[in-house]
């Protein structure tokens, strides 16, 4: 119950009622009853308005006590827009090159992990006294472009740049009840990043592993590593260090028709060691250059090896060969032609291949035990792959003599392997290892060999 009780001497029916002096003094106290619905006084003032409407006036007190009431009472508490803040990538940022950001994300009500972001990719506010100075405000959502997919927030946002301009990278939350809250990170400049120049050989060989005397030499640069489309310059070198003369004039060039650079060959001429360096630039425009050079790339080449015959025909195992005089039946040997098959050398092979300085030189001798004479190798005339044996070229040879065959193979540096380097082989063996030792088994790569033919009745 809501009373107007007057202050002790004045009377509640206001000016001019029976008993009040005066005119009403608006700035008496009066006494409102309106506290926790018990009777107590409030001193007030009260305002210049006749009885009724003081009594209005407090009416309207009373219906707005009661409204804050009843807001204080219903009403929820005022929803605070959740936050995200952007973490800061790691260094250096390279333009097409995935970067990776996170964010971390807080609320007043929901769980971080069930709220969604929104990331994009925007331009920064640039200062107007200082045009250089970038930064990167909290951006609303017009800023946003539309339709852009939403991630859980532990999920990073990996983005690669495209130019070298100035960005933000901003994300956007929004909780349960709509509010949404926004975070940048700080203006982020790209750099070119720069060319990784590797060197690879045709081959499969690696650095440091030797080649062969007279070898084709294939480099590429196509393992590198540069942005894809950069335009790029291939600055290619070779040094020579050994004691041949020739080989410091070897110079690297195109291989085929490739003009881009890519594709460097050379020919080994000369034994030594050949040092490779590849030098990448990336000519992203005439302000931005960036250079990427590889390790050295090193090339030994060995000595000029003695030749080595592979296959021949009758088969390079065979001790003796009969031979048949014209008498004897139908179908028997009277003849016999021995002829290499190939041979495995660095400069001279055969059958003659690309690169191939001068044909493999072919050296038949012959150990003749059917005459008067003193047993000595005779050199032929023959220097084809191949050489024929007949009783005619050996009238004197009675039933049961035998002549002795050998086939050396020589190249033009080493012209007489076999008499030379102060190696001395016995007539029973067709392996001659030298000083360095020899590189395969029995009868596997052989400089010369040699055959025994037995003339039969």
């Amino acid at each position: 119950m809501l009373r107007d009780i007057p202050a002790p001497g004045l009377s509640p029916l206001g000016p001019g009622s029976p008993g009040v002096p005066g005119p009403w003094d608006w700035n008496t106290p009066c006494y409102l009853l309106i506290q926790n619905g018990q009777g107590a006084f409030e001193p007030g003032i009260c305002d210049s308005f006749p009885a009724v409407g003081r009594w209005h006036q407090l009416f309207l007190v009373f219906a707005a006590a009661l409204g804050l009431a009843g807001c204080l009472l219903f009403s929820d508490p005022v929803n605070r827009a959740p936050t995200v803040t952007v973490s800061a990538p790691d260094l250096p940022v390279y333009r097409k090159k995935d970067v990776k950001f996170t964010a971390a994300v807080k609320d007043d009500r929901d769980n971080p992990s069930s709220l969604e972001l929104r990331w994009d990719v925007l331009d920064p506010k640039w200062d107007e006294l200082d045009p250089k100075v970038a930064s990167c405000p909290s951006l609303g959502p017009a800023d946003w472009r539309k339709g852009l997919p939403t991630t859980p927030p532990d999920r990073p946002f990996v983005y690669a740049f495209d130019t070298l301009e100035t960005k933000c990278v901003c994300a956007e939350v929004t909780d349960g009840k709509g509010a949404k809250g926004y975070g940048c990170s700080q203006p982020i400049k790209p750099s070119n990043p720069p060319p990784v120049a590797v060197i690879t050989d045709g081959s499969g060989l690696l650095s440091g592993e030797p080649r062969r005397l007279c070898a084709q030499i294939k480099l590429s640069a196509e393992k590198s590593d540069f942005p894809v489309g950069d335009p790029v310059l291939y600055k290619w070198g070779v040094q020579y260090t050994g004691s041949y003369p020739a080989g410091r004039s070897v110079q690297l060039g195109p291989c085929s028709d490739d003009k881009t650079g890519v594709l460097q060959c050379f020919y080994a001429a000369t034994a030594g060691t050949y040092t490779v360096s590849l030098t990448i630039d990336d000519v992203l425009d005439k302000t931005q250059t960036t250079s990427g050079t590889s390790p050295d790339f090193v090339i030994p080449v060995g000595e000029d090896s003695p030749p080595c015959i592979r296959r021949t025909d009758p088969d390079v195992h065979a001790q003796r060969i009969m031979l048949s005089r014209g008498s004897d039946l139908v179908g028997s040997d009277q003849s016999r032609t021995f002829k290499a098959m190939s041979v495995d050398d660095d400069c001279e092979p055969f059958p003659t291949v690309s690169g191939s300085i001068a044909p493999a030189q072919f050296v038949w001798s012959v150990l003749d035990d059917t005459g008067s004479g003193a047993g000595n190798w005779v050199r032929q005339t023959d220097s084809s792959e191949s050489f024929t044996v007949s009783q005619a070229k050996f009238p004197n040879a009675r039933p049961g003599d035998t002549v002795k065959i050998r086939l050396e193979v020589r190249d033009t540096p080493v012209q007489q392997t076999y008499q030379s380097g102060g190696v001395v082989c016995a007539d029973t063996t067709d392996l001659c290892c030298g000083p360095k030792g020899c590189s395969g088994t029995a009868n596997d790569c052989v400089r010369w060999t040699t055959w025994t033919v037995q003339f039969q009745p």
